[in-house]
């Protein structure tokens, strides 16, 4: 999802601000498109698939002590494979919760404050910000069409969206080149 705040917000106004408000229309309504961001790495989906995994087998341990053709049932055993079962239970439930997917991130390009924050749902109306970058400390922008990409100050890969509002766009588009990060 990629939000647009086009809000004043007084007690953080600069100079810079105050101009960019009069020299440009940024303070139009919200747009609002629904993207989410694309990840570029694998290394989350390997580690959450690995605990899945691990809770899966464990599950099917604990179900194997007790399903194992030539085991005992004397009273020292039973207590024995109770004792592992619960165990192996708890680790396979944090293995298997820990293994699930988080929401997924969004983009909120501020165009008041000049700055890109990557954001996620974490509560009911919550937002919990991932990372925060201002619009003048990034490398890069490039512009196709409606897409956008955006790479932070160390040359890493920050956010892609493609803008459907046309007047989000604009002012988006007019926030990069007036920083000269479009050509």
């Amino acid at each position: 999802m990629v939000a647009f705040a086009a809000q004043s917000f007084p007690e953080n106004t600069s100079k810079r601000e105050e101009t960019m408000n009069t020299a440009a229309p940024f303070t139009e309504a919200d747009a609002t498109a629904a993207l989410p961001v694309r990840m570029l790495d694998g290394g989350r989906w390997l580690v959450r698939g690995m605990q899945r995994l691990v809770g899966v087998a464990l599950i099917l341990a604990a179900l194997g002590l007790w399903l194992a053709p030539g085991s005992g049932f004397g009273t020292d055993a039973v207590l024995f494979k109770l004792l592992l079962s619960i165990i192996a239970a708890f680790a396979a439930i944090g293995f298997l919760q820990s293994g699930a997917s988080k929401a997924a991130p969004f983009v909120e390009i501020d165009t008041i404050r000049r700055e890109v924050r990557l954001m996620r749902a974490s509560g009911q109306d919550a937002a919990q910000v991932i990372e925060r970058c201002a619009i003048d400390d990034l490398a890069h922008a490039e512009l196709v069409g409606a897409h956008v990409r955006l790479w932070d100050a160390s040359g890493a890969f920050l956010a892609e969206a493609t803008l459907t509002d046309p007047q989000a766009f604009a002012r988006m588009r007019a926030c990069l080149q007036d920083s000269g990060k479009l050509a």
